[in-house]
């Protein structure tokens, strides 16, 4: 009589007798061959069948290079002829041998992705057969992959970091975000796109993987036209994308374009600011038709603060200047903007030997506005006197503020005497004519004193004194005249 553990003994050994190998083998979640002397396929799993996409018959009886001729790597080769007919084993890491097998997985999305994989061979003791197994390690490879893409993004935001803290300029740091974009997405070219004043039309700021005639594709991109990526991307306030090009209307137009620029797709990420104002787009066009996995989205999406916070120090910098250079209160330059576009004129008059006019313009009556309605008053005054000297002028001219009612007009060229005397009629006209606040009507006169370069003075020092000069001798002369010294 059997003992209790002599009688499970005997019901594990019956199990495990009657128990069909392939059944297990087919079960695993990796490939399995079996291979006899000749390197001829004689076992293969549900597996490989799945990854190979080739039937269980067609793959019995083959060698590997037969099945896959000309595809196999020749370490792959050599190790499966020297396991078949040395019987000496191997294994091959996808550390060391990125290409092995032209194995196929297929993603949730239903897209064929190649499946990365590491390789045992194994002859087999008392018998001539060689065990081949294949583990699938594409998600540790991808996790791996991420990590890196993680780092690389990291170290290049610290550069583009750095330049935003160091002051450099802003076309340079759009250019370096795009570039930190083409680096980490392959066969791809971006492209930044802002809002201009108006608010009503995007306008390219970077492109620098693009020739000069793709910024004339979208350089009068209207918000209000049709649909394209980039104004959805605006519009919704989220990533847009177009997977094909060619077969997208809202491309029409430019479909011509893409195809000669070797576009394929368009991803478009809003970009933005403080208060959640969107204020441009972040296009990503790579060389191939599909849609951003999800570490792309995150990279566009990085990029595009990136792209918020140096737009956002970009204006800061820019009002830390303009209030710099220019008069608080009439937003005219100031004397330190005056000197520069006069330095500046004073060189380029003597290289293309022209003349210029410098006016001094002085307020008569204004302290007697003061004193009288009050300092808002007299600010009110001068805000409007201001806007209305610079109607007088040409877009290259330029009038500041560089006292409390002490003006300077700088005619940028002037043919003769003459026609620096007639701008400084038409202000002198309009200068006198009266401001209407509320009930009150406020009216004021000036004197003006003109000089001339090179006539009155090589200098920008002794231009201003002349101009300073003449227009005492205007006041003297009566006021609400203008004055240029013999």
């Amino acid at each position: 009589m059997l003992s209790s553990s002599e009688s499970s003994g005997f019901c594990l050994t019956e199990i495990l007798d009657n128990l069909d190998c392939t059944d297990l083998l087919h079960s695993l979640d990796g490939g399995v061959l079996l291979l006899d002397a000749q390197c001829r396929i004689i076992f293969c799993n549900r597996w490989f069948c799945r990854h190979t996409g080739f039937a269980e018959s067609t793959i019995l009886g083959q060698t590997l290079n037969q099945l896959f001729p000309g595809q196999l790597p020749l370490p792959l080769h050599d190790a499966i002829e020297t396991a078949c007919y040395q019987r000496m084993g191997r294994i091959l890491s996808y550390q060391l041998h990125k290409r092995l097998l032209p194995l196929k997985r297929r993603t949730p999305s239903g897209e064929l992705q190649p499946l990365h994989q590491s390789i045992l061979i194994k002859p087999l003791s008392q018998s001539e057969l060689t065990l081949v197994q294949c583990l699938d390690i594409t998600n540790a490879v991808k996790r791996e992959q991420h990590l890196r893409a993680g780092e690389r993004i990291l170290k290049l935001e610290r550069k583009v970091l750095e330049l935003i803290a160091t002051g450099d300029s802003f076309d340079t740091v759009l250019d370096e975000i795009c570039s930190t974009v083409e680096q980490l997405i392959p066969n791809a070219a971006t492209a930044i796109m802002l809002l201009d004043e108006s608010g009503d039309q995007l306008r390219i700021k970077s492109a620098p993987g693009f020739p000069p005639s793709f910024t004339r594709r979208e350089d009068t991109l209207q918000l209000g036209a049709s649909l394209t990526t980039c104004t959805r991307a605006m519009q919704q306030r989220t990533l847009a994308v177009t997977p094909d090009i060619q077969q997208d209307e809202s491309w029409q137009l430019w479909s011509d374009t893409a195809e000669r620029l070797q576009i394929a797709a368009c991803w478009a990420q809003p970009i933005l600011a403080a208060y959640d104002e969107v204020v441009g787009v972040f296009a990503c066009y790579p060389q191939t038709s599909g849609t951003p996995s999800e570490p792309e989205r995150q990279l566009l999406q990085r990029m595009a603060h990136l792209t918020a916070i140096a737009l956002e120090r970009h204006r800061r910098m820019e009002r830390i200047r303009f209030l710099a250079m220019h008069d608080p209160l009439t937003g005219l330059p100031n004397r330190s903007l005056l000197n520069e576009h006069l330095g500046r004129n004073l060189r380029r008059a003597r290289r293309e030997n022209q003349q210029f006019a410098l006016m001094f313009i002085d307020l008569d009556g204004f302290k007697q506005i003061n004193d009288q309605h009050g300092h808002d008053a007299g600010d009110d005054l001068l805000s409007v006197l201001a806007g209305r000297m610079t109607e007088q002028l040409r877009g290259t001219d330029t009038c500041a503020r560089i006292g409390g009612d002490e003006f300077v007009v700088m005619l940028e060229t002037v043919q003769s005497p003459e026609s620096a005397g007639m701008v400084a009629t038409k202000i002198l006209r309009c200068l006198s004519t009266p401001v209407q606040r509320g009930q009150l009507s406020l009216q004021v006169s000036a004197s003006i004193g003109i000089a001339l370069y090179p006539h009155d003075g090589i200098s920008a020092d002794a231009l201003l004194t002349r101009a300073d000069d003449a227009m005492y001798q205007a006041k003297a002369r009566g006021k609400n005249c203008w004055f240029r010294l013999d």
